[in-house]
């Protein structure tokens, strides 16, 4: 994990509170813990009884955030009961879910899978144990699962593709609220993201993780057989594995896109159309044989019967591109274009994921 600037603790007393009454001591005063980047408030660091502890506290609503970690104490208890998975993931510690915090044991020497890809070094074996790992998780029990409507996906919303409720359009920037408008006034995406909610609503069962990106694995540094562990089960339940697939191979792709069309100084040339295009065409090439591999790695490890699956994930990697659009747009004044034409490539997706399969590389599915 990467390190990040220092953080006292001092003002997160409850933080103290639940390492100290579950045995595991102070972080108060210790000399290497770190507060790490994220949406939530992150810590990593070795308590005074030389426990190494990763702790999370959740922003948002209390309830909403109780939510999120029932979801976590589900997942770690089916994970540790005996089902005989090779899945790794961090050790959940303790929780305290009217404080929202909760503790990790931590896994040292690793970084996400995202600064892996940064780094040019996301390869198509490590790819492969990406899928292997998802693959792991969608063989666990799902009759354990019991559903937390606060914990459930929020996006794509049926909902707010007809409005949005007034809080949120208060809250949102002028960038947001033109990339809702496009949703909105598209009616033809608009169907089909309805048709996708409605396909989800009818697959078969997995145990999901829901809101599954790079970010959420953990590869171990110079694990020559590519060690991974998964992270994040705020939002696990019984859902369908295209969501959790489609997440990963949008990122995949979301990425290619983005260094394909800003490398050599593309961003500051202001290229045309035309040759923005032909730069997020090279961006998908380039990142096919990775999908493939982490397509590969699922489908040996879960071999499936469901015969539209891979529509579905090259659908939900459609939609990946617009949430990315919809993210960017919150620190920016007004969209792009590089994110539109990102957009652009997932509104064909989900338009026609059958399509896609072949281009993203996902004909294993039909095989």
């Amino acid at each position: 994990m990467t390190d990040a600037t220092t953080d006292t603790l001092d003002e997160y007393s409850e933080v103290q509170a639940l390492l100290t009454r579950s045995g595991f001591g102070s972080l108060a005063g210790q000399a290497d813990v770190r507060k790490l980047p994220g949406r939530n408030h992150n810590w990593i660091g070795t308590t005074d009884t030389g426990e190494r502890v990763f702790v999370k506290k959740l922003e948002g609503p209390t309830e909403a955030s109780a939510a999120r970690i029932r979801q976590c104490v589900t997942f770690d208890r089916i994970l540790r009961s005996g089902s005989a998975s090779e899945l790794l993931s961090p050790r959940l510690l303790a929780t305290d879910a009217e404080a929202s915090v909760l503790v990790f044991a931590c896994v040292d020497e690793s970084r996400t899978a995202a600064e892996v890809a940064r780094e040019e070094r996301l390869t198509s074996d490590l790819a492969y144990s990406l899928g292997h790992t998802v693959g792991l998780l969608h063989n666990l029990p799902v009759e354990e699962i019991v559903n937390d409507k606060g914990a459930s996906p929020l996006l794509p919303s049926e909902e707010l593709l007809e409005a949005l409720p007034i809080a949120l359009f208060e809250a949102s920037s002028a960038a947001e609220l033109q990339a809702w408008s496009i949703l909105q006034n598209d009616v033809a995406l608009g169907e089909a993201l309805r048709q996708l909610l409605h396909q989800e609503r009818l697959a078969d069962r997995v145990a999901a993780h829901c809101d599954l990106r790079l970010d959420q694995f953990l590869v171990v540094d110079g694990a020559v057989d590519g060690t991974v562990y998964l992270t994040d089960f705020e939002e696990f339940q019984a859902g369908d594995a295209a969501r959790d697939l489609g997440g990963v191979v949008g990122d995949l792709l979301h990425r290619a896109l983005l260094d394909a069309a800003t490398s050599d100084g593309a961003a500051s040339e202001s290229p045309s159309h035309a040759r923005m295009l032909a730069q997020l065409t090279d961006g998908i090439g380039s990142v096919r044989p990775r999908i493939t591999a982490f397509w590969s790695g699922y489908r040996d490890t879960r071999p499936s019967g469901d015969s539209h699956l891979a529509e579905r994930v090259a659908a939900f990697a459609g939609w990946h591109l617009l949430d990315r659009l919809l993210a960017g747009a919150r620190t920016a004044p007004r969209l792009a274009a590089l994110p539109r034409a990102m957009a652009g490539i997932g509104r064909k997706a989900l338009l026609t994921p059958e399509a896609f399969i072949p281009t993203l590389g996902l004909l294993e599915a039909h095989a």
